[in-house]
């Protein structure tokens, strides 16, 4: 790998109300200006593994896929990379999208791959995320889309950072889960 000597390090990204809602009718039920500044910060220059509804209402809304990141689309459609705009790839399952995700990362010589949802995405690897960035946001918003249940005793919480009523808190796997 082009300055990577090891496996790329999963990270799933998500904001996430107090009652567990991420979305709702194919949207996120809010909007914070510093939440999304921050996912940028975060995922630009990476690969992000994203979830094809997910990927087309990014799509719709700023144009296509997102600036400077390789967005490999987890779906069960048959679409062709040749269908999508450069800046986005298609995987037909979790194996392939991780293959494709770390392969860009090595590409890229960056460490970390992204998981930026939505729920079936995030329900499909968070049994194997190494870390989870999750803005806690101070709502809560009706939605029908939720963030997968996740094991508690697994996780450390490494770094909690505020701006106003949000919080953006990292979580490292412990060692052995």
């Amino acid at each position: 790998m082009a300055g990577v000597d090891s496996d790329p390090v999963l990270v799933l990204v998500a904001a996430v109300a107090e009652n567990g809602v991420i979305g709702g009718d194919d949207r996120m039920p809010w909007h914070y200006p510093a939440d999304l500044a921050h996912f940028k910060r975060l995922t630009t220059g990476h690969p992000v593994i994203v979830g094809r509804k997910t990927y087309e209402g990014i799509a719709d809304r700023i144009g296509g896929p997102l600036p400077d990141r390789t967005s490999v689309v987890l779906t069960t459609r048959q679409i062709d990379d040749a269908d999508l705009p450069d800046g986005a790839v298609v995987a037909g399952g979790v194996e392939e999208a991780l293959d494709r995700a770390a392969a860009d990362a090595a590409e890229r010589g960056v460490d970390a791959v992204y998981v930026i949802g939505g729920a079936t995405v995030y329900e499909a690897y968070v049994e194997r995320a190494d870390r989870m960035v999750i803005t806690e946001i101070p709502e809560r918003p009706a939605g029908d889309t939720r963030f997968p249940e996740w094991d508690a005793d697994a996780w450390t919480e490494r770094e909690r950072e505020t701006d106003g009523d949000l919080a953006f808190v990292t979580y490292e796997r412990r060692d052995g889960d």
